[in-house]
Parts: C-alpha cells; sequence; structure tokens
C-alpha cells in the first residue's frame, strides 16, 4: 500500500511561532482548488497530506489543517481562541458583537458559551478582560476583503505572529504554557533547564503527550518529525525533551531547526554580560542533547553570529533588504528557507524519505548541518540558468543562514532544491543556442541535472544531491514583500541595469535556492560555541542556579561536545 508518509511539526517558543505562521501560509498560497489551472507538473507539487490532515468539525464541515502541535506563551496568541476557530467550539467573533464590558455583551457571551457546549449555566462563570486587538489584516481576512493593493505595515505593527497567520488551525494544535506570560522586556522561560523542568509538569506533560498521541495514531505511514524551537530561551529545553520523547515513543526520524533570535535577548536580573552567558549555556546544552537525540539539526538566524554579536551585524541577500531586528520579516526569511530545502522530500513525485534524506547530508554522525540560501535566485530578466552559472565565475551561489558557518567548497555533502526556475529558462533551443552549445551543461536536461553538474564541477571532493520543481515562491500577503528591492522584477528575476520596478507594483513570486550542508569546516562552529564557554562562569548565573543545573551535568554537556566536535575532523570524512 502507498502511504502517505506523513509529518508532524512541533513549533516551541515565539519566534518559532512566526516562523511556523509564514511556513504554514507559504503552504496554502500553493493550494491548488478546484478547476484552477497550474503550469506546474502534479508530480511537481508539494504533497500537501504529507503536513495536513483531513477532518469533520461540528457544522460537519471538511476541514483541512497542518498537522502541528505550538507551544507558546500566554499573550501571544492576541485574537486567536485556544481552541482555534474551526471547530465552534469558541466564542464567535463578530464585529458586530457588542463589548464584552457591556452588560448586554457579558450575556451574550454567555449564552454563546452555552450553546456550543462550553459549560452549564450553573457553572459558567463569565469574567471581564480586555479585548484582543486585531490587526488590520486579521479584520479584511475574516471579512473575506483582503485587498492585494492594500498596505497593512505588518512589519510595523504586527505584536504577534497571530497577526498575520492566513493558515487555521486544528483544536489541539495550540497549548499555551500555564501561569506563564510574555514579558515584551524579558524572557519568560529563560533557561534550558526551566524547560526540561516544565516538561516533567503533569499539568503540561500529559495532556501534550497525548495530543502527539492522538496525532501519531491518525497517520498511515508516519515517517517522521519537524522539530522548530527557540534555542536563546527555555523553549530548547522543552523541545529537547519533547524530542526524546518521540524517540522513546516512536523512533522515528527528526529534523530539528533551534532559531536565535534576531536581536539580543534579554533575561530577569541578568546584565549584557550575564545574559551573554545564559545565551551561551542554553546553547551549550540544546546542542549537547540534538546531537544525541535528533536525526539531523540546523541553527538558523539571519544574523553573522550569534554569542558576540553585539552590533546585531546581520546577514544580506542581494536584492533584499529588512530592517535586522524584525521579527516578521526576519521569520519570514527562515521559513523560506524551511520550505524551499524541505520540498527534496515533500514533493508528489519523490519517493525519499525524511530519514533518507536526514541521512544524505549528516554522514558519520554529522548532525548538524549548516543552510544556505539564496532569495531570490539571481537570474536576470531573459538569461538562461546555463549562462548564469556559467557567467557566476564560481563565486557562491548561497548566504550562509547558519551563524558563524562557512561549509566552504571542498569535501562538502549537500543537499540542494532550486524553486521557480522554469525548464524554458534552462537553455536556449539548439537552432538559437550559439556559444552554449560549446557548454558541456548543455547536454543537461532538467534544472536538477544542471545544478548537480555545477557542483560537480566546482566543488572539489564534494557530493551533491540536487532537486527542483518550477513551483516558484509566493510572495503575495501576508508574506512581507516590502523587503524586495526595486531592482527585482514582479516574478522576482533581477532587473538589468539600473532598471527598476514598476512603481505601485508588487513582487508576486520569486524563484528560490536552498541547501542543507555539511563538512569538516563545521567544526569551526562548534569550537567558537565552546570557546565562549571560557567567560562564562556558572554560578554567577542566578538564572540557572534558580533552574537547579548542577556543574557535574554542564560539565558533561562541555565534553559531549567536544566529543561531537570530532566528528568534524578531517580523518572522519567519508
Amino acid at each position: 500500500m502507498d502511504h502517505t508518509r506523513e509529518i508532524l511539526t512541533f513549533q516551541f517558543g515565539t519566534y518559532a511561532n512566526y516562523v511556523g505562521a509564514h511556513f504554514w501560509n507559504q503552504q496554502e498560497a500553493n493550494f491548488r482548488y478546484g478547476d484552477e489551472t497550474n503550469q506546474v507538473a502534479e508530480e511537481q507539487l508539494p504533497h500537501n497530506d504529507i503536513l495536513y490532515r483531513e477532518g469533520l468539525n461540528d457544522y460537519n464541515r471538511t476541514t483541512y489543517t497542518p498537522r502541528l502541535l505550538s507551544v507558546d506563551l500566554a499573550g501571544t496568541l492576541s485574537h486567536l481562541p485556544v481552541a482555534g476557530e474551526l471547530y465552534g467550539n469558541f466564542v464567535q467573533r463578530d464585529e458586530e458583537l457588542l463589548p464584552l464590558g457591556t452588560g448586554e455583551g457579558l450575556q451574550r457571551a454567555r449564552q454563546r458559551a452555552e450553546e456550543s457546549n462550553v459549560s452549564a449555566s450553573q457553572q459558567l462563570d463569565v469574567v471581564e478582560q480586555p479585548q484582543a486587538e486585531i490587526s488590520e489584516y486579521q479584520r479584511d481576512l475574516l471579512k473575506n476583503a483582503v485587498a492585494p493593493e492594500k498596505n497593512y505595515q505588518l512589519a510595523e505593527s504586527a505584536n504577534s505572529w497571530a497577526d498575520f497567520l492566513y493558515a487555521r488551525y486544528h483544536p489541539r494544535t495550540l497549548n499555551i504554557l500555564p501561569g506563564l506570560v510574555r514579558d515584551q522586556a524579558v524572557q519568560t522561560l529563560g533557561t534550558y533547564t526551566s524547560g526540561t523542568e516544565l516538561w516533567q509538569e503533569a499539568a503540561f506533560n500529559d495532556e501534550f503527550c497525548d495530543r502527539i498521541r492522538l496525532y501519531v495514531e491518525e497517520c498511515d505511514g508516519l515517517q517522521g518529525f519537524h522539530v522548530l524551537h527557540d534555542i536563546d530561551d527555555g523553549f530548547a529545553g522543552l523541545a529537547g525533551k519533547c524530542v526524546e520523547h518521540l524517540n522513546d515513543e516512536y523512533g522515528r526520524a527528526s529534523f530539528v531547526l533551534p532559531l536565535h533570535y534576531p536581536r539580543m535577548t534579554s533575561y530577569a536580573q541578568a546584565d549584557p554580560r550575564l545574559a551573554h552567558g545564559i545565551r551561551v549555556v542554553n546553547s551549550v546544552l540544546s546542542y549537547y542533547h540534538l546531537s544525541e537525540q535528533a536525526t539531523m539539526f540546523t541553527p538558523l538566524s539571519t544574523l553573522e553570529t550569534i554569542w558576540r554579536n553585539n552590533d546585531l551585524k546581520s546577514r544580506q541577500l542581494e536584492g533584499l533588504h529588512w530592517q535586522a531586528d524584525n521579527l516578521y520579516q526576519t521569520s519570514a526569511l527562515l521559513a523560506t528557507f524551511m520550505d524551499t530545502a524541505t520540498l527534496g522530500y515533500r514533493l508528489r513525485g519523490t519517493p525519499q524519505s525524511l530519514r533518507l534524506f536526514c541521512g544524505s547530508v549528516s554522514p558519520a554522525g554529522r548532525k548538524m548541518t549548516a543552510a544556505g540560501m539564496a532569495l531570490p535566485f539571481g537570474l536576470r530578466e531573459g538569461q538562461d540558468l546555463i549562462e548564469f552559472l556559467d557567467q557566476s565565475g564560481g563565486k557562491a551561489l548561497l548566504t550562509q543562514l547558519t551563524p558563524g558557518c562557512d561549509p566552504g567548497d571542498s569535501y562538502v555533502v549537500q543537499s540542494v532544491t532550486a524553486r521557480g526556475i522554469p525548464d524554458e529558462r534552462l537553455k536556449r533551443p539548439r537552432e538559437l543556442a550559439g556559444e552554449q552549445l560549446r557548454m558541456a551543461a548543455y547536454g543537461c536536461d532538467s534544472v536538477s541535472q544542471m545544478l548537480q553538474l555545477y557542483y560537480q564541477c566546482t566543488y572539489h571532493g564534494s557530493v551533491t544531491n540536487a532537486a527542483a520543481t518550477p513551483l516558484p515562491l509566493k510572495t503575495q500577503l501576508p508574506f512581507p514583500y516590502e523587503v524586495f528591492g526595486a531592482n527585482i522584477s514582479g516574478n522576482g528575476l533581477k532587473l538589468s541595469g539600473k532598471a527598476e520596478r514598476e512603481a505601485g507594483t508588487r513582487v508576486d513570486c520569486v524563484p528560490v535556492l536552498a541547501a542543507l550542508q555539511n563538512s569538516t569546516r563545521l567544526g569551526e562552529h562548534l569550537d567558537n560555541l565552546h570557546a565562549q564557554t571560557h567567560r562564562v562562569q556558572l554560578a554567577k548565573l542566578q538564572a540557572y542556579s534558580n533552574s537547579g543545573l548542577e556543574r557535574d551535568e554542564y560539565e558533561t554537556a562541555l565534553d559531549q561536545l567536544l566529543e561531537f566536535r570530532d566528528l568534524y575532523a578531517d580523518s572522519q570524512f567519508l
């Protein structure tokens, strides 16, 4: 029997939910409805059932929602009800509903709750709380009146990932940590060990593990898990314990993406020097546990470096401009990487499994990989891929999204995925080919073949697995289209010379190149992390003293980090 090969996704932490919101928005931008025509062949489209599940709501209507478990702090859901919006067991949002602060509004809330079987009248106690403000984009979305030409200014106005979420979640998706409220100034859940302790509390663990089990039991051929988590705070510990639980109970592959905030993180009762120490210890403990529990993990950030980056120096992507510390904009870039890089095992015509995919780029126990991306891919209007690659002159096509990493161009093991480059832009027809006929790449019949040949010729002693789909990244609302420079055309290609996109027009879609890479040089990233530990005085980190981290446990993590780094020595290359 041909199973769906389902994947269950986890999002731990506020920034992880920012990235996740963009990721699910991007998935639904590619949905095909009814007789909608599409130039992309069926086998080159994502197999949506891998990440989504079908169900019925209380009104017997079919729903199609992400197979997802999200964990965040109180105060991050904005207008969203914890039980989601599709299943009717919540107080309906309506602009005409009277404010809950009025007597009639409270009475109507009570009546709706009783009708939805939330509670019997004698048990129900309605407490007045301030209404959460709904973003302008969400207001228009509720009325099915989103205007593509309208400037919603989400980069300035989005205070939560819920403000720009287009996708709708299943009732069991959202999990709010009991008693922990988001604080804009400091990390509420500050340390790795505070997250591990929270996992062990029955108030959270029992229900969360039940929700995992319910999702898994729905699957016919579960192949594994995607885990996104904030690494700069206690959500890393929560995610680490969850991955351990998944290994113990289900034994499937897990691809983990630790996410660094694009800004300096602050902690309670910690000056910048102590905050740096907490951030380093969080990373050490996270890397230690992921090196043991994850099938593969890839740290992501739009910053060049993490542990010593006081000036917040951001990576640069040619043709893009974004605010370095903006959660809405930066999370869209990381979601684009995740969406593109995972297409290699999510396309309908791809038989590869998540476990085989992870194994192909993490040989010999090198579970940590690096992320690279070109957004947009640098093709000019009217230019063929064969010309672009020939004229690159060996220049790196990708910008690194793993901080402090440079895999180099020798002895690299990598998986490369291109999207949005149509076959007609591969090369010219023979009668018009001219100089292209003299190039070895002219014999390639697909984008993936040509990329494979390019890396074979330019990356010494390397192994490359290339995949491609003509499906571009769609960048309509609520994607932050404002990040594209005026020299990028509406279809994401570079304009020649000083030409600019017509005023008032936006970029609708872009070609993207993404890669997961592994090489001996990734050991330098681990060296840099270990070097920062010499500056850390664990006894002075009150946050860790309060959360019960033992010195022996920390020393063990440091020793294991060095052993993990040894796997990246030249002698271990396969």
